[in-house]
């Protein structure tokens, strides 16, 4: 039933070939979401999962851990990684304040280091790294997304390299990493056969024939 859904998709989905050149088993398993109107059928919505650092406290070279904002209680799809840094408290009642907000958060000064465990072990920053690195990195790295597995394990951590002010309301400041994913059909992405994806793909003309 599966294989017979895959096979006959209501339009041809043009851009699922990029994704097919990356990652076969994802392609596959995006089929099986069922396809139509122009794209797949989400089965289970957009959502975001946020991984949060605070500082409570303004001396420099302070290493807090992530806390995660959002469970991972389902196959998820990153297609997009974000980043901010937020001072809620700083430059208050200034009329420049959102543009202070917004030239730090392009230079913040602050490092940071991510290691997922999912399907496979993703080192995405196991030495301190510059948080604003991390969107393009991720588009170049990625260029299809990765896929979560249900329960993956995310560690991360934020470190500050100058001190914040408390004059100017810096402390508290906020350190935010968010990933942008699509729910997948369980189970389907780890069980799905590489060979398998490869030769459905191809009969979809996704794929090229091989050699």
């Amino acid at each position: 039933m599966e294989e017979e859904r895959a096979e006959q998709p209501f339009v041809k989905l043009e851009w699922l070939g990029d994704v097919a050149c990356y990652d076969a088993r994802l392609a596959y398993t995006l089929l099986q979401s069922g396809a139509g109107a122009g794209g797949y059928v989400d089965v289970g919505g957009w959502e975001t999962i946020t991984l949060l650092g605070r500082w409570e406290a303004g001396a420099a070279n302070q290493t807090v851990n992530g806390q995660q904002l959002g469970n991972i209680d389902a196959d998820l799809w990153v297609r997009k990684v974000v980043h901010t840094v937020r001072r809620p408290n700083a430059f208050a009642g200034s009329i420049f304040k959102a543009q202070s907000d917004w030239f730090n958060a392009k230079n913040p000064n602050i490092d940071f280091t991510l290691l997922i465990q999912s399907y496979c072990r993703y080192l995405i920053a196991p030495q301190p790294t510059p948080l604003e690195n991390i969107e393009l990195a991720f588009e170049c790295v990625c260029p299809a997304g990765l896929v979560l597995k249900c329960g993956t394990n995310i560690v991360a951590t934020f470190t500050n390299l100058r001190a914040f002010s408390s004059d100017n309301g810096e402390v508290p400041t906020e350190a935010a990493i968010t990933l942008h994913v699509t729910r997948l059909p369980r189970g389907v992405y780890e069980s799905c056969d590489l060979g398998k994806a490869q030769e459905t793909l191809r009969r979809l003309g996704y794929l090229p024939p091989p050699g």
